[in-house]
């Protein structure tokens, strides 16, 4: 079928091709560039075309920006070799997942807030399948907290740890888990409205972990301020 401007209805596309297009639009002008008819125009197909891939506009950047998380990860892997402990390894977390979220809010609110029921693990699995190259190795245990959906659930796996250790009791390590993450959530909203800096991005992290080590101190009797 043919439009009569001489554009495809359906062209020959992939997945993959719409995920490069829109990844290389928002790296070049930002999400609010992306649109259905921007995007069919690139790929010179029909505004229709797209739905034959996607169920939405939201879940085709989903995938275009989830280079931004493969980031993170890289970020993991490369800092997991240098924790010394469970409390070392719990708030290495946090501070690459500070740094990652804070430079790139708006990716970050698409993968890991607006589309809150969507199986991350099948995601990042279908992603790496469109580009081997980006595969990052991580350990089992970073691997299973990627593929939990749940923003509270992701950080909960990771206090279990520190029940199964003995560093805090269950129920402080359910109010550690509520607390660092709501903590954690009024940070982003005050970056996202904020138009942090570059620059600033860093001292706001640490800022954040210096907060929550106190608020960790209050539910262990580890000393934290003498491991970490």
């Amino acid at each position: 079928m043919k439009k009569t401007n001489g554009t495809p209805y359906f062209k020959d596309l992939s997945r993959k091709d719409y995920v490069v297009m829109a990844s290389r639009i928002i790296k070049s002008e930002g999400v609010g560039a992306i649109s259905i008819r921007r995007i069919a125009t690139e790929l010179g197909c029909s505004s229709a075309s797209m739905y034959r891939y996607f169920k939405n506009l939201d879940e085709l950047l989903f995938y275009a920006q989830l280079d931004a998380l493969n980031e993170y990860i890289l970020e993991l892997s490369n800092r997991e070799k240098e924790w010394k402990g469970i409390w070392d390894m719990y708030f290495g977390i946090w501070r690459a997942y500070a740094t990652e979220a804070f430079k790139k809010p708006e990716a970050f609110e698409c993968i890991f807030y607006r589309n809150i029921n969507k199986d991350l693990g099948e995601a990042l699995r279908e992603y790496y399948e469109m580009f081997p190259e980006a595969i990052v190795r991580v350990s089992p245990l970073i691997k299973e907290m990627l593929e939990i959906p749940g923003y509270y659930d992701r950080d909960y796996l990771i206090c279990r740890r520190l029940v199964e250790e003995k560093e805090i009791a269950e129920e402080n390590a359910r109010k550690l888990n509520h607390v660092l993450c709501t903590l954690f959530l009024g940070y982003f909203k005050f970056v996202q409205e904020n138009a942090v800096e570059r620059d600033k991005i860093q001292e706001l992290v640490e800022q954040y972990i210096a907060e929550s080590v106190d608020i960790a101190q209050i539910y262990t009797e580890t000393k934290l301020h003498k491991i970490l």
